[in-house]
């Protein structure tokens, strides 16, 4: 059974929350006030956290930081609203692994959980198109590009292709079948990818990718499975 923790300061709307993820027979929830966040999941240990950046009672992004550093971290996707773009981008750079807007629909919610519960990436349009505009402006950056191109460098031609397939949104399964691999091949090559570029999620090497060349930008959802 998935357990994601709804983390939001607004008992009527994280109670709603609850609601939607527990009428899935397959997923249960609990709810914490930013103040109570980590200890609650230190507790519960959540397979997802939907985490309100700009929870009024602590700092989300620390509270993001620690919940990436516990010794065994939830997928973290922010729960946002579209006057908080430049937050958004921020937690995704950061580590986060997705990014829902606070009015997305139940089917919709139900799906994000349990593609974030099976390591996907998940991204509203909103923090799509973001995440695009930022990475266009990196790309002008002449140090950065620098950078990407010496981590890529370290990669294997196997691994150069997956990382462009994974940073166009493509799943394990659909880069398997595309290089006529098993998908858990891919995935041990996703992981020694990350492991090479020092980074956490898929978005973040989608931005490394990008920067280095290697793909002209992320797809809505990058997928895992």
């Amino acid at each position: 059974m998935t357990l994601t923790l709804i983390v939001n300061d607004e008992p009527l709307f994280r109670a709603g929350l609850r609601l939607i993820i527990e009428s899935a027979g397959d997923l249960e929830a609990r709810v914490a006030g930013g103040r109570e966040a980590l200890a609650e999941a230190r507790r519960c240990r959540p397979d997802v956290v939907l985490l309100d950046i700009r929870a009024g009672a602590t700092n989300g992004f620390a509270l993001l930081r620690e919940l990436l550093e516990l010794p065994s971290p939830p997928q973290v996707a922010v729960l946002s609203t579209p006057a908080v773009g430049e937050s958004v981008v921020t937690a995704l750079r950061m580590g986060a692994a997705g990014c829902l807007l606070k009015d997305t629909g139940p089917e919709e919610l139900l799906a994000s959980v349990r593609a974030l519960a099976v390591g996907n990436t998940v991204l509203s349009t909103l923090a799509a198109s973001l995440l695009m505009a930022e990475l266009e402006d990196d790309v002008q950056d002449a140090d950065g590009a620098s950078e990407a191109r010496r981590l890529t460098a370290s990669l294997s031609a196997r691994e150069h292709e997956v990382l462009a397939m994974m940073a166009e949104g493509l799943s394990n399964a659909d880069i398997g079948r595309k290089l006529l691999l098993g998908t858990g091949t891919v995935k041990d090559c996703v992981s020694d990818i990350f492991n090479k570029l020092r980074v956490v999620n898929r978005v973040q090497a989608a931005v490394i990718a990008y920067r280095a060349g290697l793909s002209t930008g992320t797809r809505q959802t990058c997928g895992a499975a």
